[in-house]
């Protein structure tokens, strides 16, 4: 974008001085984009985008999640359009429908890693940007579509704002970092900090046929107390594994990648992997929290104490909107139905995996 100066001379308006203007522009080629659909628990989330190695790499991630269903089902959920803009090739123009009202805050606190700073801006426009760069905005937030600079790490950031918009469509279901499966039919979740373990013993029961709904987010329904799958490309660490998956990856050349902490990663469609260990919707009647590693593997019912089990907080996009006596009551309503267990880690994944299955087959514990 240039203006003309009174000598006649041109000078360069930066995009986000002028966003209306940018935002008005035709975006994209003349011609419909192809749509990607995808299930995030009940909802589904139709995308059409410009950019291909941002629609390559979503459909590599949530390939698990894909909805091709041609049935009669009426999904409610969200559209994300991700279009070029033709007079700026520094700016891509993000629309989502619905909207996220408070989309500024929300990505605030998304990222809080990134610190993202708020910038001056003309109403109804909001902008953000990045403490090296203060006066540079690089997210401007109009009342129909998100302006993002390309020269900002811009990809991770628009998938988790649409994911977490498909969560936050859905006020009966409460989204954890934890990975689920299902054994004898009966839904567990797994929960434990990171690299506690929880995608190492999640996948080994997948090796032995158990149902495999996620080792990144387990769902719950809080109406229906039911596990939803939400299977994502499983990343796994070195370490001990499982037999069935060190065959698997000697088998098969998977990608290997090295993550920022320094810690390297193999990843893989667990479907590809265990095809036995298909995903279904089951009743969340176990729980385990990953509490160390010890010798060898050890579980103890876990003390229904309220502050301690209230530690397990939810994404944020599941409780937003919610106060915090909303939230505690139904959290604890929700996994207070199931039993609840401490989990000692040890020994080798079989064993642990072992102890699970045990534990899960002699019911409850009333």
């Amino acid at each position: 974008m240039v203006d003309v100066t009174s000598c006649g001379h041109q000078r360069e308006v930066k995009w986000w001085r002028r966003p209306e203007v940018v935002a008005a522009k035709d975006q994209g080629p003349a011609h419909a984009l192809q749509e990607e659909r995808y299930l995030f628990g009940r909802s589904l989330l139709s995308m059409q985008c410009e950019d291909s190695s941002f629609s390559q790499r979503f459909r590599e991630i949530f390939a698990e999640c894909t909805y091709d269903s041609t049935g009669d089902e009426e999904l409610h959920g969200s559209v994300l359009e991700v279009r070029s803009v033709r007079s700026n090739p520094e700016v891509l123009a993000v629309r989502l429908v619905p909207s996220l009202i408070d989309g500024v805050e929300f990505v605030q606190q998304l990222f809080p890693e990134r610190q993202y700073l708020e910038c001056e801006a003309l109403a109804p426009w909001r902008m953000l940007a990045l403490p090296k760069d203060p006066l540079e905005p690089v997210l401007a937030f109009g009342p129909s579509t998100i302006l993002v600079s390309r020269n900002h790490p811009w990809q991770h950031m628009v998938a988790m704002y649409a994911i977490s918009n498909a969560f936050r469509l859905q006020p009966d279901i409460f989204v954890f970092h934890a990975a689920s499966v299902a054994v004898g039919g009966k839904g567990v979740l797994l929960f434990g900090d990171k690299g506690a373990g929880k995608t190492t013993l999640s996948l080994c029961l997948a090796s032995r046929g158990h149902a495999f709904l996620g080792d990144e987010w387990g769902a719950v329904s809080t109406s229906t107390s039911e596990l939803l799958p939400l299977r994502s490309l499983s990343s796994i660490r070195s370490g001990p594994r499982a037999s069935g998956v060190d065959e698997y990856l000697k088998k098969h050349l998977c990608d290997a990648v090295v993550l920022p902490d320094g810690t390297q990663r193999v990843r893989t469609r667990v479907g590809a992997m265990f095809p036995l260990a298909s995903a279904r919707v089951v009743p969340l009647t176990h729980a385990f929290f990953l509490r160390r590693f010890a010798a060898r593997p050890a579980a103890e019912r876990f003390a229904r104490d309220r502050a301690e089990l209230l530690r397990v907080s939810p994404l944020l996009a599941t409780i937003c909107g919610r106060s915090s006596g909303q939230l505690a009551l139904e959290l604890l309503r929700t996994l207070g139905k199931a039993c609840l267990w401490n989990l000692d880690v040890g020994g080798s994944p079989e064993e642990t995996a072992d102890l699970i299955e045990e534990t899960v087959k002699e019911g409850s514990w009333d």
